[in-house]
């Protein structure tokens, strides 16, 4: 009787010795602690299994050489002087963690989900339901629950109030568009209106309105030789180059008509002597 009470008193005071040297080491492998209480290996295991047991030390997830740590609660920070021993894509996504401190898992890559699914003793998921969807947030080890809670409601304000902002951007873009192409209707309009009452006040009959961005319509007037019919090509620029010129000769080559150009804007040279080299296909007229 005596003798197992001695033995019962011995495994008590070595597991006492355990606890010392993990509180002096911190997080501990087996074997080290086995060399440091001078027992086998085995029994070592086995009282540290006891103590699991009872609560009094943890077992980390996390393995060096194949073998878990023993530690006590309040060391869970001292796990990460054995980030190393993690695989690389899990050290990547440690180092993003402990960054971030709360990460939406739909926003990082599918290698870093699954990462973070196998570090347990630094990441923690938490499930939030949003409009009857499950969405998972990742918290860091040493990030409070509560804090992680605030820091959550205040990534899903921010993306409440940037997709806002998205919207009412996009509202407005889409207004400034309209805007922009009644404007130019407008303008378009305006122009078109300015062309017919110039062809009124010379008194040229219009045979027939074209829906057309520079051909206006075709006309008919009078000359010496009797009546002349043309195709009206107009240019509201300030500027009117060779390239303008060359369109609307080829809109008279394809009506087989010769042009009147009437234009708000000035002839640069090259336009010029492109003018005198096509003859009388093109007649230029200010308005």
């Amino acid at each position: 009787m005596e003798r197992e009470k001695n033995s019962f008193n011995n495994l008590k005071e070595k597991k006492q010795n355990i606890l010392e040297i993990i509180k002096r080491k911190g997080p501990s492998l087996p074997s080290t602690i086995s060399y440091e209480i001078g027992v086998s290996l085995l029994l070592t295991s086995a009282l540290l299994s006891d103590m699991r047991t009872e609560k009094s030390v943890r077992l980390s997830r996390l393995r060096v050489g194949g073998s878990p740590l023993y530690y006590i609660q309040g060391q869970e920070e001292q796990l990460q002087k054995f980030v190393k021993h993690l695989a690389h894509k899990e050290q990547e996504a440690f180092e993003l963690l402990k960054k971030k401190q709360i990460i939406d898992e739909s926003k990082v890559e599918p290698a870093h989900r699954v990462a973070f699914n196998n570090m347990k003793d630094f990441a923690f998921p938490i499930n939030v339901k949003i409009d009857d969807a499950n969405k998972i947030f990742w918290r860091f080890h040493s990030l409070t629950q509560e804090e992680a809670s605030k820091r959550i409601s205040e990534l899903l304000m921010k993306k409440h109030v940037k997709a806002k902002i998205k919207k009412e951007e996009k509202a407005d873009k889409e207004i400034k568009k309209e805007k922009s192409i009644r404007k130019k209707r407008d303008s378009k309009e305006e122009f078109r209106k300015r062309i017919f009452s110039w062809l009124n006040s010379k008194n040229i009959h219009i045979l027939e309105k074209l829906d057309d961005d520079d051909a206006f319509c075709k006309i008919s007037t009078k000359s010496n030789l009797g009546e002349l019919n043309f195709i009206v090509v107009a240019k509201k620029k300030k500027i009117i180059n060779e390239a303008d010129l060359s369109l609307a000769y080829q809109k008279g080559q394809h009506e087989k008509m010769p042009v009147l150009f009437l234009t708000t804007g000035k002839l640069t040279k090259k336009a010029q002597l492109y003018i005198k080299n096509l003859g009388k296909f093109i007649i230029i007229n200010s308005l």
